[in-house]
């Protein structure tokens, strides 16, 4: 590949609470080898347990890196080997308090992967999720869904390769995360979840199902400033312009809520650096729900069950970001007030929900959102000392800064040499 690097080194990134099944990476090397890509290494985060089956069946094939995120690891060995001093290692790999069923930041968890990949040197690090899938979902016909392959690596890295382009993504194939659902209410509802974006989209949602299509192909790709954790490639050659992932935890009803909207705050960053992300328009099939191709249906309790905890996890990153936007001059008024109109849209909206669902479970969502406002002061020390260890990191690995032509022009011989 000719352009940025030469003979660069690639990266597949994976997380998971359990590592107990090889299925989703052996599909995403074997898309890689049928496009001619070599994939240096596999990293993956997980938390609970894993298998050694699966183990030994990835590195029979695959150089794998598994980290642990919820336990000792090796990880803050390697930290401390590059120079970086346990106070700065102890913000980067910091976790909050995860409750009886020791919850993990799902930042942690792809942090884990990135502070991984930056000390091992690899310079393109491509993330895909456990319920991904490397084709495209391009129509579906009663229970008859026709699908496209995909080239997942090559896609991205055609963009990657560009000047000044950071990260690359794109939505995805599939269900929507928001089910069809159509109520007196509901835009109250989407705004106090953030949501509220959707709403022109969920005005039709009783004819497209919420079932998003791919082209058969990918279009030409274009600037945006929402990556997707799940389908997003990162240049780390040049690692001073990406931001680590982070996202939040809160009580709520004696239980650890994990906030969304871990890769948000990657987009301002980039744009903030000069760099840019791309969407590729590659619409990689997301399992949603478990019985593809049946469309789901609001009124089955499994439905409602991912569509509340979905909510929940709006609702949790949603102080946050109102602060973070704010503090950067994105916000069109100031985050006080943006979270009041939030708290009343989860007031009528989640009341309306209930009412319509018939369950009062929603009824419950502004405390949820108080809740995850008490939570804020933690949250913004968590971020802001994982801020600190990020400046500690790039300056340990040397990328504190952009490389000056003379620097550059050593770096692509090296490349060129390897």
């Amino acid at each position: 590949m000719v352009g940025k690097l030469k003979n660069p080194s690639i990266a597949l990134g994976l997380i998971t609470r359990h590592f107990d099944d090889p299925g989703p990476i052996f599909r995403f090397l074997d898309n890689a080898t049928e496009h001619d890509h070599v994939i240096d290494r596999v990293i993956v985060a997980y938390s609970h347990s894993k298998d050694e089956s699966t183990i030994t069946a990835l590195t029979n094939r695959i150089k794998l890196d598994l980290l642990n995120v919820s336990g000792p690891d090796l990880l803050e060995v390697e930290m401390h080997r590059s120079g970086i001093a346990p106070e700065a290692s102890d913000a980067l790999l910091d976790l909050p308090d995860g409750g009886p069923e020791g919850e993990i930041p799902y930042g942690a968890y792809r942090n884990a992967v990135l502070f991984k990949a930056l000390l091992e040197g690899i310079d393109y690090l491509l993330f895909f999720d456990t319920d991904v899938e490397p084709r495209i979902l391009t129509r579906l016909e009663g229970m008859d869904a026709r699908w496209e392959g995909a080239d997942f690596v090559g896609t991205h890295l055609r963009s990657l390769d560009k000047e000044r382009v950071s990260a690359t993504t794109s939505e995805y194939s599939g269900y929507y995360i928001i089910p069809p659902i159509s109520f007196p209410g509901l835009g109250d509802l989407l705004n106090g979840l953030g949501k509220g974006m959707a709403l022109e989209y969920m005005e039709d949602c009783m004819d497209h199902r919420c079932l998003n299509l791919g082209p058969v192909s990918p279009g030409i790709p274009k600037p945006t400033d929402k990556p997707l954790g799940g389908n997003l490639g990162l240049d780390l050659s040049k690692a001073w312009r990406l931001a680590p992932f982070y996202s939040t935890v809160y009580s709520f009803s004696g239980l650890t809520i994990k906030g969304r909207g871990e890769d948000t705050l990657l987009g301002q960053a980039i744009s903030a650096s000069g760099g840019k992300i791309m969407d590729v328009d590659l619409r990689i099939f997301h399992h949603t729900y478990n019985h593809f191709p049946v469309a789901p249906d609001i009124r089955k309790k499994s439905i409602r069950d991912r569509f509340y905890w979905a909510c929940l996890g709006w609702i949790g990153r949603n102080p946050f970001l109102s602060w973070y936007l704010d503090q950067h001059g994105i916000l069109e008024t100031d985050w006080r007030s943006e979270n009041i109109l939030q708290r009343i849209g989860l007031e009528i909206g989640g009341e309306s929900a209930a009412t319509y669902l018939q369950d009062d479970r929603f009824k419950h969502l502004v405390n949820a959102f108080e809740a995850s406002f008490e939570a804020l002061p933690e949250a913004i020390e968590r971020y802001q000392r994982l801020m600190r260890g990020w400046d500690t990191l790039l300056c340990a690995i040397g990328q504190d800064r952009p490389p000056t032509e003379v620097e550059e022009n050593d770096l692509g011989e090296l490349k060129l040499a390897s």
